[in-house]
C-alpha cells in the first residue's frame, strides 16, 4: 500500500507566498514560464517546498486561479452594492492592474481543462450578477428607451472594452483610449445618472 504523502497546511502563509509567485511569474513572463522551479525561485524558495504545499503543480495553478477569481467577485459585488453600479463595474473591469494576469489566465484556459471549465463557470456567474443588476436599472418605466437596451448588451460592452482598454493600457497602447472612456463615461451616464 502507498503511504500518502504528507501536506503542509492548507491556510499556511507560505501557500500565500507560492500563490503570489505565480502570479508574479505570470505578469512578467508568462504562463508557458511557469515551473516549480520558477515559482518558487521567484520567492527565494526551494522548489521542493512547491510539492509539500501542493500535490502537483496543476494544483497550485487551480488555487491561485480561485483565489484570483474570488478577488475579482468580490469586488464586482461590492461594485453592485455601490451608489452607482454601473460605473462601479465599469471601473473594475477597465481597471489596468489585473490586466495582463487576466489574458495569462485566459490563454491558460485554452490548454488547461479544469481552468477553462472554471473560467467559464465563473463569467456565466459575473454575466448573472451583472444582469440581475442592470436589468433592476434600466428596466424602470420611467427610464426612456428602457424597452430596447438589453442588459446583457451592457454587462457585455462594459465588461469588453473594459478589459481591452485595461490590456492595452498594461502594454502602453493608449491612443483612443481618453475618447472611448468617455464615451462608455457618457453612456453611463445616460443610463445611471446621478
Amino acid at each position: 500500500m502507498a503511504l500518502k504523502r504528507r501536506l503542509g497546511s492548507g491556510n499556511s502563509a507560505t501557500r500565500n507566498v507560492l500563490m503570489d509567485a505565480v502570479e508574479a511569474v505570470m505578469r512578467e513572463d508568462g504562463y508557458a514560464a511557469l515551473s516549480a522551479r520558477t515559482v518558487a525561485e521567484k520567492v527565494e524558495l526551494k522548489h521542493q517546498l512547491v510539492y509539500y504545499y501542493f500535490e502537483t503543480l496543476d494544483e497550485l495553478l487551480l488555487a491561485t486561479y480561485r483565489r484570483h477569481i474570488g478577488r475579482y467577485w468580490n469586488r464586482l459585488q461590492d461594485a453592485f452594492q455601490s451608489e452607482r453600479p454601473l460605473h462601479a463595474f465599469w471601473k473594475a473591469h477597465s481597471d489596468p492592474n489585473d490586466a495582463v494576469l487576466n489574458m495569462e489566465f485566459l490563454a491558460m484556459a485554452n490548454h488547461n481543462e479544469v481552468i477553462r471549465r472554471d473560467t467559464v463557470e465563473f463569467g456565466e456567474r459575473v454575466r448573472r450578477l451583472g444582469l440581475e443588476t442592470v436589468n433592476q436599472l434600466i428596466k424602470r418605466p420611467d427610464r426612456k428607451g428602457s424597452e430596447v437596451i438589453a442588459p446583457f448588451a451592457i454587462t457585455m460592452v462594459l465588461s469588453s472594452i473594459g478589459m481591452i482598454l485595461g490590456l492595452e493600457t498594461s502594454l502602453g497602447i493608449v491612443g483612443g483610449h481618453e475618447e472611448t472612456r468617455a464615451l462608455i463615461e457618457w453612456c453611463i451616464d445616460e443610463l445611471e445618472p446621478v
